[in-house]
């Protein structure tokens, strides 16, 4: 009788340990450093958003706040690694529409499911893309790009940090609205894909205005259009795309914060709170208009019902375009 009390002792002892953990670990998170996986290269949009929220995450969670640059594959090589990280709340991602709204209608044979394995946390900014060429190229305007594609059909190409971002959408957008035939080139990095307009080696691409206003400004790129329904304060003489001739042409890029799932309810809501005290902060506010973005902040039931809407949409554009992973 002894050794069965003793038995059956350890087993509720065992048994209380292994459901406590979740509880436990949201009152004593977070005990040490968090990494945010960011799904672009350094200077890429997702980058820099999540470094300026990282900054300010940092003191309101009282450890740092560390991010980490995984481009590749759409941005899906750094949400898998999340995907298959600890649900302990120190590994969280900074993506958007290109892993969770538009990546299941591109890539077949994902080995995870974005929204079941890395749902939102809450839905941080958003911002459109400039349309640009290099400045050597002769043309000054979107129609004048889209005469010299018909005149060329098949030679000219378009980059883009990789296939389902925003600014491969947006590029594909554009051929199905203009009737044009124009490659399409996916880089493993936005930067990446920048460069290759700035050589010469590629045609244009739509890319988030803050990372390429400051080669416009330089004179290395002309910017001829951008994707947002108004123009930006920040370019206030390059027209919209809806302005250039093709009515209801919107596509921007927003950035949301996700973790992986099992993350005990208790963090995800404090991390979802916290960013939305930061988002409400003036000079971040300021920071992000700078950046042409402009805050939306969403919490986590919000932000997937807006990945409900949005991705059936774009796949049927993807469908529609015959536009596929490479």
């Amino acid at each position: 009788m002894k050794y069965i009390t003793t038995a059956f002792v350890c087993a509720l002892v065992l048994s209380s340990l292994l459901l406590a953990p979740a509880p436990a670990l949201a009152q004593t998170w977070p005990a040490k450093p968090v990494k945010i996986i960011a799904s672009s290269g350094a200077g890429g949009a997702a980058d820099i958003v999540a470094r300026l929220i990282a900054e300010r995450l940092a003191p309101a969670l009282g450890q740092p706040v560390i991010v980490d640059n995984k481009p590749g594959v759409g941005g899906h090589l750094g949400a898998e690694m999340v995907a298959r990280s600890a649900a302990d709340g120190y590994t969280l991602l900074m993506s958007g529409s290109p892993t969770h709204s538009v990546g299941p209608h591109l890539y077949k044979n994902l080995n995870y499911d974005p929204m079941r394995d890395v749902p939102p946390v809450a839905m941080l900014a958003a911002a459109p893309n400039l349309l640009v060429v290099n400045a050597s190229l002769p043309v000054t305007s979107l129609e004048q790009l889209v005469q010299l594609a018909r005149a060329r059909p098949n030679q000219l190409n378009y980059s883009s940090a990789g296939n389902g971002t925003s600014g491969h959408l947006a590029a594909e957008q554009l051929k199905s609205m203009a009737r044009v035939d124009i490659s399409h080139v996916p880089y493993k990095s936005g930067p990446e894909a920048v460069t290759g307009v700035l050589s010469g080696d590629i045609t244009f691409l739509f890319f988030t205005l803050p990372s390429v206003l400051p080669q416009v400004r330089a004179g290395k790129l002309r910017a001829l259009a951008i994707s947002s329904a108004m123009r930006s304060p920040l370019a206030a003489d390059v027209p919209t795309v809806a302005e250039s001739g093709y009515k209801d042409f919107e596509v921007l890029a927003w950035y949301g914060l996700f973790a992986p799932r099992g993350v005990p309810r208790e963090i995800i809501a404090r991390l979802s709170t916290e960013i939305e005290k930061i988002l409400r902060q003036p000079d971040i506010r300021e920071k992000l208009a700078q950046l042409g973005a402009e805050p939306k902040f969403m919490t986590p039931e919000q932000l997937t019902a807006f990945v409900a809407e949005e991705s059936p949409r774009w796949g049927r554009l993807i469908r529609a375009s015959g536009a596929k992973a490479d």
